[in-house]
């Protein structure tokens, strides 16, 4: 193998990794979303979702009100 394809296939795992994170952040960020009414959130909890949000959005991850990935299947609420 050589050292390209070694990091062709680095780059592939890397991918996977980011692509596996971002669901979970996601999925997080959504369940938080329908578990926890607003009134009882923090501050600090409202700027980290929506910090959350903003970078899934930069990513690509979704557009606005809907999910890139349908492995949810679901839209976001709140957006």
């Amino acid at each position: 193998m050589t050292e390209n394809d070694t990091l062709k296939n680095r780059v592939a795992e890397l991918s996977k990794q980011n692509t596996l994170l971002a669901d979970h952040l996601a999925g997080m960020c959504c369940q938080a979303d329908e578990d926890t009414p607003s009134e009882y959130r923090t501050e600090h909890f409202r700027s980290t979702m929506d910090d959350a949000y903003e970078y899934l959005e930069k990513i690509g991850y979704f557009k606005r009100g809907k999910w890139k990935n349908t492995h949810f299947g679901k839209k976001l609420k709140n957006m």
